[in-house]
């Protein structure tokens, strides 16, 4: 009987463990794909897969590697558009703001005449911007904030 009990206390705590990690596993899937239809809703046609296509041929003025996506956020609803922090390519380029989240199909592009304001806060580039009538926030950080929002003031100024 006393050899039983280290071997039932050991199949009860794996039991726990998978069993939680298979609730916040789903729970994460269900939330992140929730948000998916709600950005489809809010902003489909700036992000998507045909935006890695249309940039492909382009050369771009500023790129880097090396940013995170932080969120994407309606502004007049309070709404995140997002549901995690994520790896991103960065790129500008003559006519649009482009990002891609890595391990994403799709990719983010922003034309310069929707941009309304571009600032930094906490040490992240914010990309607000209009499309179709709602006024949609992107937050990212990467190297040399500054220098991606002298260069999007610049782009923005020579094309209003």
């Amino acid at each position: 009987m006393f050899q039983l009990i280290p071997g039932l206390l050991y199949v009860i705590v794996l039991t726990a463990v998978f069993t939680v990690l298979l609730v916040s596993l789903t729970a994460a899937s269900l939330l992140s794909q929730a948000r998916t239809i709600v950005r489809q809703r809010y902003i489909g046609s700036v992000v998507s897969k045909r935006n890695v296509y249309k940039v492909a041929k382009l050369r771009p003025i500023r790129a880097t590697a090396a940013a995170i996506l932080l969120q994407v956020k309606d502004i007049e609803t309070n709404r995140l558009l997002t549901t995690f922090k994520r790896p991103a390519a960065m790129r500008l380029y003559e006519q649009c703001f482009y990002i891609k989240p890595y391990f994403m199909s799709g990719a983010y592009l922003i034309r310069v005449n929707d941009i309304a304001n571009v600032s930094t806060t906490r040490n992240a580039l914010v990309v607000t911007f209009m499309h179709e009538d709602r006024v949609i926030a992107l937050q990212c950080r990467a190297p040399n904030i500054s220098k991606w929002r002298d260069s999007l003031h610049l782009l923005i100024s020579t094309h209003k």
